[in-house]
């Protein structure tokens, strides 16, 4: 369906949430209408114009809901003309979807388990100390987790926790599906931030007894880091999955790339 020039982006009072700027809530709109079919790809959006009475606001709060979509793919501009629909807005998994294996597998109706092969306490070896910011005598939790999917062994998790973080994990059944949610709810330790790399790696000798797969089989490898919301690193984390049972999808444009090479 084509956008006319005094076409409205939804009807109906729009949605305004608390501690949100007023132009993501825009642009999330805007996206919703397209994702609905109201603005097929190729077709225009309204003026800035009529998108700025639609939503009683100013034209400058339009124009950063608009520029959100385009540095996300979803629209282009040019000179003299309205915007126009280039892409569909991809629906991005939540940030503890991403952090959380079994928050991921839950959102896609999937049955995720876990079995602890080893939880003990070590001496924080130089590479702890570097990346936990942690004093030279620190002792980290170090758990070696297989986890399951729909009753298949698909990756060894292997996470090395500061103190402070083991402590509380320590106390966690070992049966439990999700440590994140229950840190959280329990203990108040909320994960706020994570840095992700990933790479290919062949299966050694433990990774193929605990996953049933052959020594040197291709595997991806998921290395994580994830800290406070103050900044405090509270964990980090080698994940080795077997192949072909998980993807990563990642949306990149000119204008905004979260990816680097390494």
């Amino acid at each position: 369906m084509e956008g006319e020039p005094g076409r409205a982006v939804g009807a109906g009072p729009h949605t305004v949430r608390l501690g949100v700027a007023r132009y993501h809530d825009i642009a999330e709109a805007i996206r919703g209408a397209i994702t609905r079919g109201l603005y097929a790809r190729g077709s225009q959006l309204p003026s800035e114009r009529v998108l700025s009475e639609e939503f009683a606001v100013a034209p400058g709060t339009i124009r950063q809901a608009l520029g959100e979509l385009e540095t996300e793919g979803v629209l282009a501009s040019r000179r003299g003309s309205r915007r126009t629909v280039i892409g569909e807005p991809r629906s991005a998994g939540t940030f503890e979807e991403f952090r959380s294996f079994a928050q991921w597998a839950s959102s896609r109706g999937r049955v995720p388990a876990g079995q602890v092969i080893s939880a003990v306490w070590q001496d924080a070896s130089p590479l702890d100390r570097e990346a936990l910011r942690l004093p030279t005598a620190a002792r980290v939790f170090c758990v070696v987790r297989v986890r399951l999917l729909d009753g298949d062994a698909i990756m060894v998790e292997r996470t090395r926790y500061r103190d402070t973080v083991g402590a509380e994990v320590e106390r966690i059944p070992s049966d439990c599906p999700s440590v994140t949610a229950w840190l959280a709810a329990t203990a108040k330790i909320t994960f706020s931030r994570a840095e992700h790399q990933f790479s290919a790696c062949p299966a050694g000798a433990e990774d193929a007894r605990l996953l049933d797969v052959r020594r040197g089989s291709p595997m991806l490898m998921h290395k994580r880091m994830s800290f406070s919301r103050d900044g405090v690193p509270l964990e980090r984390s080698v994940d080795r999955y077997v192949a072909d049972t998980i993807s990563l999808v990642v949306d990149n444009s000119l204008n905004a790339n979260a990816l680097r090479w390494k």
